[in-house]
């Protein structure tokens, strides 16, 4: 149980910091 949480919260922190570096990588592929 502690693991699927601390993977829902490592997601969610994932979800936070990873838009702005995919926009980048979107921005700089168009």
């Amino acid at each position: 149980e502690k693991q699927k949480e601390g993977k829902k919260r490592m997601r969610q922190i994932g979800s936070v910091e990873l838009p702005s570096e995919a926009f980048m990588s979107v921005l700089r592929i168009n």
